[in-house]
């Protein structure tokens, strides 16, 4: 049997290296993956993503808050009551019967 011999000006096909090159790189990272302790990262990705759930709720507080509070500081001041007398004693809480003055009569 005769090895049939490749001469030389024949240049080697470029997607078979590449084929082959990345089958490599793959084969590596999954080796590589396989050996290497995932618990460690799994807790710090798990309380990374809790810092940043907390971050995120805290920036939004942050804008209810402010966004509230200047609607809040454009609305009108409240006008006194018409006839310019003393205020409006505070209302009773509804449901109790109101309490007969103290001191006798």
């Amino acid at each position: 049997m005769l090895a049939k011999a490749m001469p030389d000006d024949e240049k080697p096909n470029p997607l078979d290296d590449l084929r082959r090159g990345l089958g490599l790189l793959f084969r590596a990272a999954r080796t590589t993956v396989e050996k290497l302790p995932t618990r460690d990262f799994e807790e710090a990705v798990v309380t990374s993503a809790r810092e940043v759930g907390r971050a995120l709720e805290n920036v939004g507080k942050t804008i209810e808050r402010e966004v509230i509070r200047v609607k809040d500081d454009l609305k009108p001041p409240p006008h006194p009551p018409a006839g310019g007398g003393a205020p409006a004693p505070p209302e009773e809480p509804k449901g109790e019967e109101p309490k007969p003055p103290e001191g006798g009569a």
